[in-house]
C-alpha cells in the first residue's frame, strides 16, 4: 500500500530524505516507476505556463496527474477543476507557503514532477528535486545566477540517475537535432567560423516579475536561453568572453534590458553575434528570429533545419539544389518534448532526455556571460562571470 505524503515523513526513509533536502551529503535514489503502470505526475506551479504543460501532457498516453501544488489556493482549485472537466481523476491539492513543493519531493507515490514556477525559484527547486531523487521536467532557465548553477550542478553530480528535461522544446524537433548532430559529429559544414543569431520581438508588454531584473534574471536568461540551448547543442563549448552593449529605460515600468547586442568569443576563434530586444515595430522588416552558423564548407540554418554546402557532394543527383542538406526527422515542440521526458523516466535513463541538465548549464552560462558584460560595461570573461556570488530574491525556509 503506497504511503501518503503525510505518512511518508513518519518513516525512516522519509526522515532520511528530509536530511538530504536540508543539505546533507546523501541523496535519495532516483524514483523507479511501476512497470506497466501509468506515470504518477505532480505539477509544481499551476499558473499559465504550468497549465499549458498539463494540457499538452493530457494528450500523452499513460500519464496521470495525481497532485498539484501552488502558493495560491485558487490556482490549485482551478487546476483540479480543469482535470476533472477533462475526465481525469481529481488530483490532490497542496497549497501553502513557498516551500510547500518540498512535500511533493518527499512523496514515494509520485514518479516525476513538472516544475513551472517563476524563474527565480528554479535553482533551489531543481537542486531539491535532484537531492530528493525526483525526476523533473523543469521550465527554463536552470537558474538565474552562477550560484544557482553551481548548486544544481553539485546536486546533479551526486545523483546523476535523476532524469531531468529542461523546457527547451525547440530541441524536440528531430530534423533540427539531426542536422545539428551532423554538423557536430560529421563536420558537415567544416570548422565553425562565425554565428549570426537574433531574436527581435515587438514592444514589451510583460508585467509582474518579468519586469524585475533581480527576479527574471533579465531577458538573456528568461527568454534567450532557448536560442542559447541551440547554440550550445551546435558548438558544444562555453564562450570564453562576451562584449555587450544595451539599453534600458526605453519602455517604462521595468528595469530589464530593452535591447542589447553581444559578441561572444569561443575557443578556436569562433565569433557569434547575438541581438535581442523588445522594441520592434509590427510588420516592419528586420525583426523576428534566426540562428545561422557559417563554416569552411557551408552554412547552417538551425531553425529551418538545413545546411547549405559551398560545393555539391561528388555524385549528387536528383531534384533540387544538391548543395542543400535537410535535417531528417519529424517536427516537435512542447508535447513531443514532454513525451520524450516521460519515456526517459520510464526507462530510468537520463541520457534519453533531449535537453538535460548539461543543456541547462550551457544555455544559462551564455546568458550569464552576456549579463556580466552588460553590467560591467566592458568585455567579461568566463571566470569573471563565475565569480558572481549573488543569489535570487527568494524567501528563506
Amino acid at each position: 500500500m503506497p504511503l501518503t505524503r503525510r505518512a511518508f515523513m513518519q518513516t525512516s526513509a522519509g526522515a532520511g530524505l528530509a536530511a538530504a533536502l536540508s543539505g546533507s551529503a546523501a541523496a535519495a535514489p532516483p524514483r523507479r516507476p511501476r512497470a506497466g503502470a501509468a506515470l504518477r505526475v505532480g505539477i509544481i506551479g499551476a499558473g499559465g505556463r504550468g497549465m499549458h504543460l498539463v494540457e499538452q501532457a493530457l494528450a500523452i498516453p499513460n500519464v496521470n496527474f495525481t497532485v498539484v501544488c501552488d502558493v495560491l489556493e485558487e490556482r490549485v482549485k482551478a487546476a483540479q477543476a480543469f482535470l476533472k472537466q477533462a475526465n481525469r481523476p481529481e488530483p490532490e491539492g497542496l497549497a501553502g507557503g513557498p516551500y510547500a513543493y518540498r512535500e511533493l519531493l518527499k512523496a514515494d507515490d509520485l514518479d516525476c514532477v513538472i516544475v513551472a514556477s517563476p524563474v527565480y525559484w528554479h535553482g533551489i527547486m531543481y537542486t531539491d528535486a535532484l537531492e530528493a531523487g525526483m525526476h523533473f521536467y523543469g521550465e527554463k532557465p536552470l537558474g538565474i545566477t552562477p550560484a544557482c548553477i553551481r548548486n544544481v550542478t553539485a546536486a546533479w553530480k551526486k545523483n546523476p540517475g535523476v532524469v531531468a528535461q529542461m523546457g527547451f522544446q525547440w530541441g524536440a524537433h528531430l530534423g533540427r537535432r539531426n542536422i545539428i548532430k551532423r554538423v557536430r559529429e560529421e563536420g558537415l559544414i567544416g570548422e565553425l567560423l562565425e554565428g549570426n543569431v537574433q531574436r527581435l520581438n515587438e514592444w514589451d508588454t510583460h508585467g509582474g516579475w518579468y519586469t524585475d531584473r533581480a527576479k527574471s534574471g533579465d531577458w538573456m536568461l528568461e527568454q534567450a536561453v532557448h536560442e542559447f540551448n541551440l547554440m550550445w547543442m551546435t558548438i558544444g563549448a562555453h564562450p570564453t568572453a562576451a562584449t555587450t552593449i544595451g539599453r534600458t529605460g526605453i519602455i517604462p515600468g521595468r528595469n530589464t534590458t530593452n535591447y542589447y547586442t553581444t559578441i561572444l568569443e569561443y575557443p578556436g576563434n569562433l565569433i557569434v553575434r547575438y541581438s535581442h530586444g523588445w522594441i520592434q515595430v509590427p510588420g516592419f522588416p528586420g525583426g523576428g528570429m534566426h540562428l545561422y552558423f557559417t563554416g569552411r564548407k557551408g552554412a547552417l540554418n538551425v531553425m529551418d533545419c538545413y545546411a547549405q554546402l559551398r560545393e555539391a557532394p561528388a555524385g549528387a543527383a536528383g531534384p533540387g539544389d544538391p548543395r542543400r542538406v535537410q535535417g531528417q526527422g519529424a517536427g516537435g515542440d512542447t508535447r513531443e518534448h514532454l513525451a520524450n521526458f516521460f519515456d526517459a523516466v520510464r526507462a530510468g535513463d537520463p541520457a534519453k532526455a533531449y535537453c538535460g541538465i548539461e543543456n541547462g548549464i550551457g544555455a544559462s552560462y551564455i546568458g550569464l556571460m552576456i549579463r556580466t558584460s552588460l553590467e560591467k560595461g566592458a568585455k567579461a570573461t568566463f571566470e569573471e562571470m563565475l565569480a558572481d556570488t549573488r543569489t535570487p530574491p527568494i524567501e528563506r525556509a
